[in-house]
């Protein structure tokens, strides 16, 4: 894959180091431009023009020495929609950004303007949590087996062509509580395991894409299904699919993408649903 560009979208917080870092790991690695974007509240940009030329001085100062090829943007608007339009105008391949804990970029993935984001996003959006030291090695991709994980294994098989790819599907057994009988609970395994070989067997997954795949499903709901496969995989990258109509409140799966946000350490990778 021929990478255009990464997009940056940073606060300048102390967390910021994390995605800074893994954005320009992966600038190096796909030999692309790294394009740094911060954006200023309009309410707080009094003297817009001397505070951009400041800004981007300050930040051009305080860039870790590189080979990487950066382009430092200021802007002043709406989180969302300025990382939108600029991914957008770009022709960016994936936008990186972080995650803090009060005002600032990153809580635009635990708040408010996450749910424009993810749901208009052109391309992938990689939400960094861990403080980089080398390339992903393992990914987990969660699958209903719906058209919107298809697109999300397929774009994290993509954008990282070398680690290994973990899908998992959790499912549940209808009237557990009612029906205690092991054919039963075996019947529906069966079934899901079907599922799965059909699934990996569509035209859509190339066979190069299927040899790094490893399937499988697991009985649970989604986040301890997610927990046990992230410490049995190793993963270090966790792949959700979301279905722009419904924004976070439905990530693939049927889980609720905020909360996955919330509590999984490990990096997330949103892949949103094209039609």
């Amino acid at each position: 894959m021929d990478h255009k560009a990464i997009l940056l979208a940073t606060n300048l917080s102390a967390r910021c180091d994390r995605p800074l870092d893994r954005a320009l790991m992966l600038a190096k690695e796909w030999n692309t431009k790294l394009i740094l974007l911060h954006i200023l509240d309009p309410a707080r940009a009094k003297d817009a023009a001397t505070n951009i030329r400041e800004i981007e001085k300050q930040i051009a100062d305080e860039l870790p020495r590189n080979k990487v090829d950066i382009e430092i943007l200021v802007k002043i608007g709406d989180i969302a929609a300025t990382i939108i339009e600029t991914a957008q105008d770009r022709k960016c391949d994936l936008i990186v950004t972080g995650v803090a804990r009060y005002n600032s970029i990153g809580d635009i993935l635990l708040g408010g303007p996450v749910d424009q984001l993810i749901r208009n996003a052109p391309v992938p959006v990689l939400v960094v949590k861990r403080r980089p030291q080398k390339a992903y090695k393992n990914i987990l991709i969660a699958t209903d087996f719906s058209e919107c994980s298809l697109q999300a294994l397929n774009a994290a098989a993509e954008l990282f062509p070398d680690p290994r790819l973990h899908l998992v599907h959790a499912y549940h057994e209808p009237y557990s509580a009612w029906l205690s009988s092991d054919q039963v609970a075996q019947d529906v395994k069966s079934e899901e395991q079907t599922s799965l070989t059909r699934f990996l067997a569509r035209r859509d997954i190339s066979d190069t894409v299927f040899d790094r795949v490893n399937g499988s499903i697991e009985k649970g709901d989604l986040g301890g299904v997610l927990y046990r496969k992230i410490e049995a995989t190793k993963s270090d990258l966790v792949v959700l699919g979301t279905h722009g109509r419904g924004a976070l409140s439905r990530a693939t799966l049927g889980s609720n993408a905020q909360h996955v946000l919330g509590w999984v350490g490990q990096d997330v990778l949103m892949v949103r649903e094209r039609k």
